[in-house]
């Protein structure tokens, strides 16, 4: 999964999926195209192509609310959230940890669908009152955005896992088996069910000439299915990392460049001899940047030797750097946000070490091998 970083609200980084874009654009393209002009015939296209740009954003904040409440009982709950990666129609909060109880899950679970549920009666309200005053195109934007919130209230209660209403069923499964592992595995295996449902509803429509309706389901269908059986996995790796800590599992051992090193050494001993694509550099034991191929092609060959890694070394991204005592399954999903396999581990602002995406999933199949 690639996702892009685009802020941070209530201390929660805020990341998207790169398909996100793909589906933001459709989702212009149809309001532009196809569903304003129909709806209020008569205007200039450019009126279209502006309320669909500003529709399709307003339905992607409503998205970014409805996690955020998630979020934010969680933090109340004292569970921590290190990330929310978002998509048009939904949006996963990541959690630092599982929910503590059925009770904690359950409330967890249907704060998102009740803030759609009240975004769409918000939406509603200033539909009714402003009626007369904002135009037959701003009337058809309001009444998009009440009854598309609805849709995904509802469409989230769906007792498919991940979603909302998946969580809801988990929740009384906990409380009734006792066992998080337990009731994780059934509901997965019934967003998955969901999942295959609604392709199958897909191909149906696409036989009926509903190309469009055919195409929405099947890659809902798709997502739903890939999500199931990614949450159930993501809890047994969650499960045999618990209590290991990143400065168990990281290595010493690895390439880092002293601040003093020319560019013409850099190149010969380091880039060209180890397969890394970043190289920490170091003054004092201390991390002053990362020097990676796009620096080196900056400077003129000529210059190599003279020039320093310290002076062309830039700061490292905050994904891709990790404190010593984190948890090691924090730093498998940083990896995986960031497509990349390797996070620097850093604690008072010392480099301790490298954890690498492979040190990690070898302690997950030794564990599951022998039980654990």
């Amino acid at each position: 999964m690639m996702t892009l970083r685009i802020g941070r609200l209530l201390g929660i980084p805020i990341y998207i999926d790169v398909s996100w874009f793909i589906v933001f654009f459709l989702v212009v393209f149809v309001l532009a195209a196809a569903y304003f002009p129909q709806a209020s015939p008569g205007l200039n296209h450019v009126l279209y192509w502006i309320a669909a740009t500003i529709t399709a954003l307003m339905l992607f904040a409503s998205v970014l609310l409805h996690e955020l409440m998630h979020s934010f009982v969680a933090k109340r709950n004292n569970i921590g959230i290190s990330g929310i990666t978002l998509f048009i129609f939904g949006g996963v909060s990541r959690l630092k940890e599982e929910p503590h109880s059925p009770e904690v899950e359950l409330k967890m679970a249907l704060a998102g669908p009740l803030t759609s549920f009240a975004l769409a009666a918000l939406f509603g309200v200033v539909l009714l009152a402003g009626r007369g005053g904002v135009g037959t195109l701003g009337f058809e934007v309001l009444k998009y955005l009440a009854i598309i919130n609805l849709i995904l209230g509802i469409f989230n209660l769906l007792p498919g896992f991940p979603l909302d209403g998946g969580r809801v069923f988990r929740a009384i499964l906990w409380g009734v088996t006792g066992s998080l592992e337990k009731s994780t595995r059934y509901a997965a295996h019934v967003g998955q069910g969901f999942g295959y449902l609604f392709i199958f509803l897909g191909f149906l429509l696409i036989v009926l000439r509903q190309w469009l309706s055919g195409g929405w389901f099947i890659f809902i269908g798709w997502y739903l299915n890939n999500a199931a059986q990614q949450s159930y996995q993501q809890l047994v790796i969650r499960r045999a990392l618990s209590g290991i800590d990143v400065h168990r599992i990281m290595t010493t051992d690895f390439p880092h460049i002293d601040a003093r090193t020319s560019v013409h050494d850099f190149v010969h001993d380091f880039l060209l001899k180890y397969d890394y694509s970043a190289f920490p550099v170091i003054s004092d034991d201390s991390l002053i940047g990362i020097v990676t191929v796009d620096e080196i092609r900056e400077v003129p060959r000529a210059e190599w030797e003279r020039i320093r890694v310290g002076d062309i070394a830039k700061p490292p991204e905050e994904e891709r750097v990790i404190d010593e005592n984190d948890d090691a399954f924090e730093a498998l999903m940083h990896m995986a946000e960031t497509n990349s396999r390797r996070l620097l581990v850093m604690h008072d602002g010392k480099l301790k070490g490298m954890v690498t995406q492979d040190s990690i999933i070898s302690i997950v199949r030794t564990k599951m091998r022998i039980g654990m």
